[in-house]
């Protein structure tokens, strides 16, 4: 019996929006593929691992090229481009269809609810009080197909989850939330996995760890698993096979073939030097002796926390996943219930205690970008690009009035990344011409891609020049260029406002915005905290 491959796309194959007439000339096609098309076996015996890189909008291509959402040209012939996937369709009977899980399945991070709903990531650390909070096994246990208890347990035990199971779901850290949804995936026993970026987020010992695992997965002959990153760090090593996409041009090879014709993007490793210090007066942010606990004290998570952050200062907060850092910055930002009872000599922020400075108010003194913000800022409420990122200066969720200047800021950050912003993921075409400025800003922000989302949402945190901006993971969704970009207005910020204090939180050192020798370290271990100066 012929084995039948994944994927099977003819040599010279092109990729068209469905609509668009077959005699479409190729050089209008989304994506374009070279004379070797493009294979992905299944089978044990014809070992792969297959990683999907290249610029954003390419990457978002091929993405929903395999989960069938765009035109092949030529037709390909039975049984089609993913034959595998053909083989597994049953025809319908008297009974009706059989509910059957997804063969291919495509897991995004940091993604918003499909709903565009409003969510309320503060709730999480409420919802550690709730006696009926929904813990992680049985968020398990209501996918569909069920899977079974001991099923939960193996997937658990081989993504190392197991202390999660019977805890609260909401309670998981950024980095725990990306294993766990790799579970999920796993539990729906695809043939085809693609996960995108499914590191970002995890610390050194997590990524190895969650890349081993993804590795052993792949050669088990029971997946296949497909990498989708934008370019950060280095290839697993057990990927073998690249398929990377320019300007629409798709190179398909072996991972030493790419590997010899990639060149280095000096940019991307760039540093902003010229920071001007104060490092004086008083203290922006103030604690002192701060420990947080949860499970009536049985569940340590910061322990006699001690830290001054002074006007000017550059922090970058490190941690591995799960040692604090999620709680520490609620503690900041004003979030947690516990930043309201803490006494004055305790928690500080801008010289007073949390509870003598109202929600409004302290919104407006900080700036802040997360995953969770990502995930949880409004989809459906038809705010415009303009209206998001102005919505920073009051730190809300919703649409506000501005005056003349607050609007005129807005469009004076946007118009800095006019050329990343142009395209829509409605596919708004805006080739042979300028786009200007206020046709981007009267844009929905749900009408841009994912990266562009992202990017809004920096420009959202920055936009008030608060006296403190936290970066959580800033660069996570964005493509190198546009970060690149994001850290020249970063200089630009600082050399006009050097008293601004900023603290960046990132497993990557090059997602830091500065020098080693420019700023301050804040280490989290195990709810315990030292200073290092970098």
């Amino acid at each position: 019996m012929t084995k039948l491959p994944l994927v099977r796309l003819p040599s010279h194959a092109t990729i068209h929006r469905f609509g668009a007439p077959t005699s479409a000339p190729r050089s209008s096609a989304l994506l374009r593929f070279g004379e070797p098309g493009w294979t992905i076996h299944r089978e044990k015996d014809e070992p792969q691992g297959w990683a999907i890189v290249g610029d954003g909008e390419g990457r978002r291509l091929v993405v929903e090229t395999l989960l069938s959402r765009h035109r092949i040209q030529p037709i390909v012939p039975p049984p089609g481009p993913f034959p595998y996937v053909a083989s597994l369709v049953q025809p319908a009977s008297s009974e009706g269809l059989v509910d059957s899980p997804k063969p291919i399945r495509h897991l995004a991070f940091a993604r918003p609810p499909t709903t565009g709903e409003f969510t309320d990531f503060t709730a999480r650390y409420g919802a550690l009080l709730e006696e009926d909070a929904l813990t992680f096994r049985q968020t398990l246990s209501s996918l569909h197909p069920a899977p079974s208890p001991s099923e939960i347990e193996r997937v658990a035990h081989l993504m190392r989850i197991n202390h999660l199971l019977d805890l609260p779901a909401v309670s998981q850290s950024s980095g725990q939330t990306r294993r766990a949804r790799i579970a999920a995936a796993l539990l729906s026993k695809p043939a085809l996995l693609l996960l995108e970026d499914p590191m970002a987020g995890l610390d050194v010992p997590s990524r190895e760890q969650v890349s081993k695992i993804l590795g052993e997965l792949n050669s088990s002959g029971d997946i296949r698993i497909v990498l989708v990153l934008r370019g950060k760090g280095v290839l697993p090593e057990w990927v073998t096979e690249v398929c990377e996409v320019r300007n629409g041009d798709v190179w398909i090879g072996r991972r030493t073939d790419w590997e010899s014709r990639k060149h280095e993007d000096v940019t991307s490793s760039s540093k902003i030097e010229n920071i001007t210090h104060l490092s004086h007066g008083e203290p922006v942010i103030e604690l002192n002796g701060v420990s947080v606990s949860y499970g009536q004290g049985t569940r340590q998570v910061l322990n006699d926390i001690s830290w001054s952050i002074r006007p000017g200062e550059r922090w970058h907060l490190q941690g591995a996943n799960g040692s604090g850092k999620t709680t520490l910055l609620s503690l900041i930002l004003g979030h947690h219930p516990r930043s309201f009872s803490l006494p004055s000599t305790s928690l500080t922020l801008f010289s007073k205690p949390r509870r003598a400075t109202p929600t409004p108010i302290l919104r407006t003194l900080m700036g802040h970008t997360s995953p969770e913000i990502y995930a949880s800022f409004p989809r459906g409420m038809g705010l415009t690009a303009l209206e998001a990122v102005g919505s920073g200066f009051e730190g809300v969720f919703s649409r506000r009035s501005f005056t003349p200047q607050q609007r005129t800021r807005i469009l004076n950050l946007i118009s800095r990344f006019i050329p990343d912003l142009q395209s829509s993921r409605l596919g708004l075409s805006t080739e042979g011409r300028q786009t200007d400025v206020e046709e981007i800003a009267k844009r929905q922000f749900s009408h841009f891609t994912p990266p562009q989302q992202a990017l809004l949402l920096f420009l959202r945190a920055i936009v008030a020049r608060p006296r403190l901006i936290i970066l959580d993971e800033p660069s996570q969704g964005m493509d190198e260029a546009i970060w690149a970009r994001c850290r020249e207005v970063l200089e630009d910020e600082w050399s006009e406002f050097p008293e601004q204090a900023v603290i960046v939180v990132s497993h990557y050192e090059d997602e830091v915005p500065w020098s080693k020798s420019r700023g301050k370290i804040l280490k989290l271990d195990r709810g315990h905290a030292t200073v290092e100066d970098a």
